[in-house]
């Protein structure tokens, strides 16, 4: 769970004015409120449950308690091993914040250890469309799809993921993740050429058909971006993905969406090489810190332009295997 800096009293910040004397008073109030919740999350983190409880639980009876709290709370009770009442906590909180990504998340997390990996991707799913720059649904998301016959929504989520949590345990956790998807997914032998990011096994899904054209336009294009290829590395796979990006604008731009628009931004910057060391740069140690030591300009060139242009999600612009029909 990531610790946000919040607000316990959503109604503390309704108010537009204050006299001087009103204002410190508000922020002394939202001072000893914090300090309560970091001394609970503190306890939760070093596995005092109950004194976490004892210390947080007033402030979520109130009803008037941030997203986060609601989370904490169910956290709490999950890890006391009561799940109904972590499950009850967790959609208590979302009838209040209808949009809050980490309890999703939460949800999610309950259906993923009891194994039921359907409804778990469905809450991190639904995350994803009501709370699209929360990263960590993406992440979850992409991890199950990794253990499936569907590797093609994991090479998705997992992407956007990175780019939401960059620079974090996680996100290089990932990269290695994003690189062996990749370099498994191709079959390079004998000058035959096949990418399989997915087959003809359908998971996760309440249909017999597959619900989009999607993945075999995803497989069908990666094939052909890796024609000729010998062996599957860091390099090869920026040669691959820029092919197989014009071949998506030209054949098949329907299938436009987030992720590729934010590749065509990085390329018409000029940092698609640099980009796909930063995203691959953990599953080939020794090749992406051989390029950034003979690329030192390029890479900086490129960590400050990405700084300066984050991708940006909304409940307009997402990405969703539900969208890509």
């Amino acid at each position: 769970m990531k610790k946000y800096i919040i607000l316990l009293f959503a109604a503390l910040t309704c108010c537009n004015a204050y006299t001087q004397s009103d204002t410190s008073s508000q922020q002394s109030v939202d001072s000893v409120l914090q300090s309560d919740y970091d001394r609970a999350y503190f306890n939760y983190e070093t596995k005092y449950y109950k004194e976490a409880l004892r210390i947080i639980e007033p402030y979520y009876l109130k009803g008037d308690a941030s997203a986060e709290v609601y989370q904490l709370v169910g956290n709490i009770y999950d890890e006391m091993g009561n799940q109904s009442r972590a499950f009850s906590v967790y959609n208590e909180g979302l009838m209040k914040y209808p949009d809050a990504g980490c309890l999703f998340l939460e949800l999610g997390n309950l259906k993923y250890k009891t194994g039921d990996y359907p409804q778990a991707l469905y809450r991190y799913e639904k995350g994803i469309e009501h709370d699209p720059m929360f990263a960590s649904n993406y992440y979850r998301a992409a991890k199950v799809f990794f253990l499936s016959t569907e590797t093609v929504w994991g090479v998705m989520y997992g992407e956007l993921f990175m780019l939401l949590e960059q620079n974090s345990d996680r996100c290089r956790e990932m990269s290695a993740d994003l690189f062996e998807a990749y370099f498994n997914s191709f079959s390079l032998n004998k000058g035959k050429t096949v990418a399989d990011f997915n087959n003809d096994i359908i998971v996760y899904s309440d249909s017999f058909e597959r619900p989009n054209k999607f993945p075999e336009v995803f497989n069908t294009n990666m094939t052909k971006a890796a024609f000729g290829k010998k062996f599957i590395d860091i390099a090869a796979l920026i040669s691959i993905r820029n092919t197989f990006m014009g071949l998506i604008y030209q054949k098949n731009p329907d299938f436009d969406n987030p992720l590729f628009a934010y590749w065509k931004k990085i390329t018409k910057a000029g940092h698609w090489q640099a980009y796909n060391y930063w995203l691959f740069a953990y599953g080939n140690n020794n090749e992406s810190a051989t390029w950034i030591n003979q690329n030192k300009d390029k890479w900086n060139s490129f960590l400050t332009w990405m700084k300066k242009n984050p991708i940006s999600l909304n409940k307009s612009e997402y990405f969703s295997r539900y969208l890509m029909e």
